[in-house]
């Protein structure tokens, strides 16, 4: 009788994850494209062998594991610290609290066009004031140097919150007998932080990064109005390269190809942090 009830979220479940998965899996072995309707070659491997040969995929490649590390320990740090400020209650702390995860609910393309428009070297707030104190070049978006920085940016601005959040919720619930014992044997904040607080929350905070480094790895909307993975490429992270191969050259059985290397790729990461946080070395 159970298995009536679980078999509506399984045939969900098997429609919109597991069967594009597959598919996606056996495109990637094709020489499927997206306007052709002739019939598909079994290419074997050869789409894959190309990967590591194609320079603009290992490019991407290089950008996507740069951007997550520079925006994810970025956003842990920050998140790390405002939630260490907000455990002692001070007035308006509650209503600051909720307003401090409005970036976080704000959708993606949403976030992409505001800094895009603000980063406008002649009437953006960001860009004018750039301009005017001759920090960076007048256009950060145009300019290969500083676009990547400015999707940095962008992204720690809307995920710190995330960070924040998740982090906070570990901390207050620490019991708050461990911080009083400590503090009884003379320990320093310093000391009571480096051992008492952040061992009791590693879990929490392996949690947050999981879930912040499988979110990175499919950036796509933000960047996409943002820069459109330019200028020079400057900003072609992987899953735009993915898409560019899939929807723009038309080459579906490559572009599944990519998408399956990035599907392997996260479900590495995935399994290392559940593995390593099993086994204790992180928890």
């Amino acid at each position: 009788m159970h298995l009536f009830f679980v078999l509506p979220a399984t045939v969900v479940v098997m429609a919109v994850s597991i069967f594009p998965a597959i598919y996606a899996v056996y495109l990637s072995f094709t020489n499927r494209r997206l306007m052709w309707l002739g019939t598909m070659k079994f290419l074997g491997l050869e789409n894959y062998s190309r990967m590591f040969n194609d320079s603009l995929f290992l490019h991407s490649l290089r950008l996507q594991f740069t951007f997550m590390a520079l925006a994810i320990p970025i956003e842990l740090i920050i998140g790390f610290l405002v939630a260490l400020l907000f455990l002692k209650d001070f007035p308006l702390s509650r209503l600051l609290r909720s307003l401090l995860m409005l970036p976080v609910y704000v959708l993606p393309v949403v976030s992409g066009l505001t800094w895009r428009l603000m980063l406008q070297p002649e009437y953006g707030m960001l860009g004018k004031l750039f301009k005017q104190i001759s920090l960076g070049p007048a256009a950060w978006l145009a300019d290969v140097r500083f676009a990547f920085v400015a999707v940095v940016l962008q992204d720690v601005w809307r995920m710190w919150p995330f960070m924040f959040m998740v982090l906070y919720a570990g901390l207050t619930s620490i019991p708050n007998e461990y911080l009083e014992a400590a503090q009884l044997d003379g320990a320093t904040p310093f000391q009571r932080l480096f051992w008492v607080i952040i061992p009791l929350i590693k879990p929490v905070i392996v949690t947050a990064l999981l879930l912040r480094l499988i979110d990175a790895l499919r950036i796509f909307s933000e960047v996409y109005v943002m820069t459109y993975g330019g200028p020079s490429n400057a900003t072609m992270l992987l899953p735009l390269y993915i898409h560019r191969r899939a929807f723009e050259f038309g080459e579906i059985g490559y572009g599944s190809a990519l998408g399956v290397f990035l599907m392997i790729v996260s479900l590495l990461i995935t399994y290392q942090l559940i593995k390593r946080s099993m086994r204790g070395e992180l928890a």
